[in-house]
């Protein structure tokens, strides 16, 4: 399937340019040849692209070098070369695009056709009839406006309808392959959210069978620890009875005496009171953990149920206790306030990031304080930090996705994203945030009250 056979039509005079041309044809050629032989693979297909792109740049850069040297007017010169430019970017756009096209070969082979008629007959003899003139002393600029006056107006016409053609069709392709890119991004981003919203829940419930489990063993632990004590008691009260007893017999008063300076009985009795107290207050401190931790797993996290919010943010901070103790002083300025209804689970997630943001902000050890209140619209919780605060720049893109102003491989740029569209896509509410560099930032969680929670 040879588009071309070369004759004199095609040749400028300029030895250059036309072995180039040449070369072109026969690249266009080759792509003829594989679907003639129905054999046209990806890799077939890919071969003749990559030698087709890096020879035309090879040849695009010659023509515009002999533009240049010989001071073609710049009208010419600025006109080739965006033509040049367009070539190149239809190219890759269709090479880019080729998955949505029915017969990708065809089209592509009849695209370097048309286009190589075009750029031949039209723009390169143009080119070649202006040097010719620059050449035998015409001034660049005249020799540009002679050759606006064609001399065979029926070929001006035909070559003039295969330009504004080809143009049509550069635009219209470019435009398929903006459309195409957007649904690609909207896919991505779609597919982003579905997989960072089953991950979600595949943690939320992870958490819940973690904590559920955890629960078993703490109850083991709880009932013996009070039996525990029990014994413990009773054996003190033995130990007790028996140095009272001790008086009436040498022989107890002596072996009493011989346990007391090996066991220190004082001291022991003390210490057990002592190390059974520190065992109940750590097996709760265990037990409200994992109290939160439930809280802010919640396994049902994407239903609305009516949800008191302090509550909710005090377990998250049980949750991030590690990442924050060493960070930073927790200032409570909370007040009781109405419950609000929302998915507890998401919203606790929202609380989470904005913590652990604030403590990144903080460079040694400073101060995040929580505050809250309400209205008739709606409630409200915030969470500052007197950290390094954000730029003015950087404020007003906090929300976008994968934004981040930490340093390559510790952020990912998501938290304040995520948040956003929690609580503002999901909840109806606004996720606020103000700041001032070097006096630390503020994040404010609004949500609406609804009727059912009035």
């Amino acid at each position: 399937m040879k588009a071309f056979v070369w004759d004199t039509r095609f040749e400028t005079g300029i030895s250059l340019v036309d072995t180039q041309h040449r070369h072109l044809v026969e690249i266009v050629n080759q792509l003829g040849e594989v679907l003639i032989a129905g054999n046209a693979t990806e890799d077939a297909m890919a071969a003749v692209f990559a030698e087709l792109a890096r020879y035309a740049q090879q040849h695009f850069a010659d023509e515009e070098a002999l533009m240049q040297q010989a001071g073609l007017d710049p009208r010419h010169c600025a006109a080739h070369q965006q033509h040049h430019q367009q070539f190149v970017a239809q190219l890759v756009a269709m090479w880019g695009g080729r998955a949505n096209l029915a017969d990708a070969a065809n089209v592509l082979h009849g695209y370097l056709s048309s286009w190589l008629t075009f750029h031949i007959l039209e723009e390169d003899q143009a080119m070649a009839r202006q040097l010719t003139r620059v050449h035998g002393g015409t001034p660049a600029p005249d020799a540009f406006e002679q050759d606006q006056v064609p001399l065979d107006v029926g070929s001006a016409v035909l070559l003039e309808a295969m330009g504004k053609l080809y143009h049509v069709l550069s635009l219209q392709n470019k435009a398929l392959q903006d459309a195409n890119q957007q649904l690609e991004d909207k896919v991505a981003s779609r597919t982003r959210d579905l997989l960072r919203s089953e991950k979600m829940a595949a943690v939320g419930q992870l958490a819940a069978g973690v904590a559920h489990e955890i629960n078993n063993p703490i109850g083991y632990v709880n009932s013996n620890l009070s039996t525990l004590t029990r014994y413990a008691t009773q054996l003190v009260e033995v130990v007790d009875a028996c140095a009272a007893s001790a008086a009436q017999s040498p022989a107890l008063a002596q072996t009493m005496a011989e346990l007391q300076a090996r066991y220190e009985l004082d001291y022991l009795k003390q210490d057990l009171v002592d190390l059974l107290a520190e065992s109940r207050e750590g097996l709760d401190r265990v037990k409200n953990i994992v109290q939160a931790l439930k809280d802010f797993a919640h396994a049902d996290s994407a239903e609305l149920v009516a949800t008191d919010l302090v509550a909710g943010l005090e377990s998250t901070l049980k949750v991030a206790g590690t990442e924050l103790k060493h960070k930073a002083e927790i200032v409570r300025e909370l007040q009781p306030m109405p419950q609000v209804l929302c998915a507890p689970g998401q919203i606790n997630q929202v609380f989470m990031n904005l913590l652990v943001n604030a403590a990144h902000a903080i460079k040694d050890h400073g101060v995040i304080t929580l505050r809250n209140g309400f209205d008739d619209a709606g409630v409200w919780v915030e969470v500052a930090d007197n950290g390094c605060g954000i730029t003015p720049e950087h404020l007003s893109r906090v929300f976008e996705p994968f934004f981040t102003t930490k340093p390559v491989g510790q952020g990912t740029g998501l938290g304040l994203s995520v948040s956003w569209d929690i609580v503002v896509k999901q909840h109806g509410g606004r996720l606020d945030a103000h700041s001032e560099p070097g006096h630390g930032a503020t994040f404010r969680v609004w949500l609406p009250r609804r009727a059912e929670t009035a």
